[in-house]
């Protein structure tokens, strides 16, 4: 399955889905595999309508629609099915209606504040919604619409319930292939090249060095999962890094056995893409004032490596960035450090298992934002496809963006080598200015999304102890954690789709709560919406839906407005119809009238004419 991942969106979709319109117009001309999904890891900002712009934490000056809005008013169709997590630079409001999970837009979901999904019914897709704050992580979800100063910026701060059931996939079901996550985890730096990203950002040398770079949580998560992939984004800069679960250390030196360049003395740096929040959020992610751009990478270029361990950093990935030059630096190679054995492993064991984590940054000129990946299906699997139109001119900005360049006569082939820690699609030295049409009908495959039983059974678990106030209930004594959860699984399966396997499509529709923008509300406070959403997702489970709930009594009082709006229009139609019948008699009798009432005059002009014409 070939996976577009996006790091931080900052409402730019538009340019977004052009520029992996290219890459997948690109591929599908070489006769491969076109784009089946994308993935963008928070700070998607899906702001419905104004109001919106005031459930987002960030400066006044920074507030902007974006592009998502055309796609939430249906103006727009998402080219390519779009799962997104929040960060902390969200239209919080629409995210909670959506908490355990929900279209925003057609084909686009969000994973929800905790999530997981299986894709196709075997790719395990599961991920974390928000950022770090130590002070809020054992609370509950206690904010609400409207949001004051302070929620606006807690209520995307990761909790422990939501970690909590996260955790309980271990050992449930395979580990996941993918985990999404705005922040990183912590200490993830350490197992790349670090003096790089210090050279890139040298404002996080003091917590490189003190190690508070990241989440604690997420590090839990990566420990406890081992998820094939890891994709984050937050920190405006891509990073790449390779992950041992059996603590071997992960050294970095460059092709040929160099060895990397010492970091620079430390420099009192400020970071130029930080917003300053009132509440301190360790939050060095905000926007920068950079004009945005579609610039991406088609994907990083695979390369061929005889080490298993190696991973393909940014300085290996041969991109073109659109408006921009290119600048590649010497490339580095991860490796394992070697550890002497008495006696090799027997076949039988498996091999070790590591996560390949990437970090991307932001569209805007010169930021890699983007990267392709392909994820090898199961064997015997057989995925659906469709025939879909020859590709046409992707949307842009601005046609003098693209530089005038021709295509290459050949690429480097498509890399599905297991040792590749990112296999990735093939990467063009440029980008062409105008689309080459593919000789076959190209295929294009649009993936299905699965509720994951497990997930289910966590969240059905789980939900008595989601709270709503300041205080997060008590958990049950962990060990009664594997018969609750098991109780639960036994039911989802008796009750929920085959053996426990329903499409989400099925339960959740899309449906729009808040105005869209031309509807006359694009003034005022925001609203709290109840999503029919979140309500069929809790009915399907048969948990109460504590998620913005209707009041008590609102159903019945609706229903009793409803039919008594309806008598009151049989009844206005009604008086209508006798008005307009007396009305009628009304005027036929004074035309009656008037015909009985004609004037001498012309009555005897009528009779002279008549003699006239007698005489004739």
């Amino acid at each position: 399955m070939r996976i577009a991942v996006v790091g931080c969106s900052h409402g730019t979709l538009d340019d977004i889905y052009a520029s992996v319109e290219r890459c997948d117009q690109e591929a599908r001309a070489k006769g491969e595999p076109g784009i089946d999904l994308m993935i963008c890891c928070g700070d998607f900002q899906a702001m419905r309508s104004p109001p919106d712009l005031l459930a987002m934490a960030c400066p006044p000056k920074y507030r902007a629609l974006g592009h998502f809005h055309n796609y939430y008013a249906e103006r727009k169709k998402a080219p390519f099915l779009t799962i997104v997590i929040g960060g902390n630079h969200e239209s919080s409001g629409y995210m909670w209606e959506c908490y355990h999970g929900g279209w925003l837009a057609p084909d686009i979901y969000f994973l929800g504040f905790a999530g997981c999904l299986l894709i196709d019914g075997w790719l395990r897709i599961a991920g974390a919604s928000g950022i770090w704050k130590s002070g809020d992580w054992k609370k509950g979800h206690y904010e609400t619409v409207p949001y004051d100063d302070r929620t606006i910026r807690s209520v995307y701060h990761i909790r422990e319930y939501d970690v909590a059931r996260l955790l309980q996939l271990q050992g449930r079901g395979a580990s996941p292939d993918v985990f999404m996550s705005h922040d990183w985890p912590l200490g993830i730096e350490q197992h790349g090249d670090t003096d790089a990203l210090i050279r890139e950002k040298p404002f996080f040398r003091d917590e490189i060095g003190s190690n508070t770079l990241g989440s604690p949580p997420l590090h839990a998560l990566l420990l406890a999962l081992k998820p094939a992939f890891w994709f984050s984004a937050h920190l405006h800069v891509k990073f790449a890094a390779l992950f041992h679960h059996s603590g071997a250390k992960t050294i970095v030196t460059r092709r040929g056995g160099r060895p990397v360049a010492p970091t620079p003395a430390a420099v009192v740096v400020e970071n130029p893409d930080e917003i300053m929040l009132d509440d301190e959020d360790e939050d060095e992610a905000g926007k920068s004032e950079e004009p945005k751009g579609e610039n991406c990478a088609c994907a990083g270029g695979a390369t061929t490596s005889a080490n298993p361990d190696e991973i393909a950093l940014e300085d290996e990935d041969e991109e073109m960035v659109e408006g921009t030059e290119t600048k590649v630096a010497p490339v580095v190679v991860v490796e394992e450090k070697k550890v002497e054995q008495e006696a090799p492993k027997p076949a039988a064991i498996p091999a070790e298992r590591s996560t390949r984590f990437l970090a991307l940054s932001k569209p805007g000129p010169g930021k890699d934002f983007l990267q392709i990946i392909d994820v090898p299906v199961p064997a015997g699997y057989e995925r659906p496809t469709v025939v879909v139109e020859p590709p046409v001119p992707a949307p842009t900005v601005a046609d003098d963006a693209v530089p005038e360049t021709e295509a290459p006569s050949s690429l480097p082939a498509s890399s599905t080598d297991p040792s590749d820690p990112l296999p990735t699609s093939s990467t063009p030295s440029s980008l062409p200015s105008r689309p080459t049409p593919p000789s076959p009908p190209p295929t294009r495959h649009h993936p299905t999304l699965y509720f994951d039983p497990h997930w289910l059974s966590i969240v059905k678990t789980f939900s008595p102890y989601l709270s709503l106030r300041p205080q997060q209930t008590p958990f049950p004594p962990p060990a009664t954690f594997d018969a609750l959860i098991g109780s639960s699984l036994d039911w989802i399966r008796a009750n929920v789709g085959e053996g426990g396997l329903k499409k989400v499509e099925d339960v959740q529709v899309f449906g729009r709560t808040a105005p869209a923008t031309g509807d006359g509300f694009d003034d005022g406070p925001p609203s709290w919406y109840t999503n029919p959403q979140t309500e069929a997702f809790c009915e399907m489970i048969g948990i109460p839906n504590q998620i913005n709930p209707m009041p008590e009594g609102f159903k019945e009082a609706q229903e009793k407005m409803r039919v008594e709006a309806e008598a009151a229009a049989v009844e206005q139609a009604k008086v209508r119809a006798e008005a307009k019948a007396k009305a009628l008699k009304e005027a036929r009798e004074e035309a009656l009238k008037m015909v009985d009432d004609v004037p001498v005059e012309e009555e005897e002009g009528g009779d002279e004419e008549a003699l006239s014409v007698e005489k004739a």
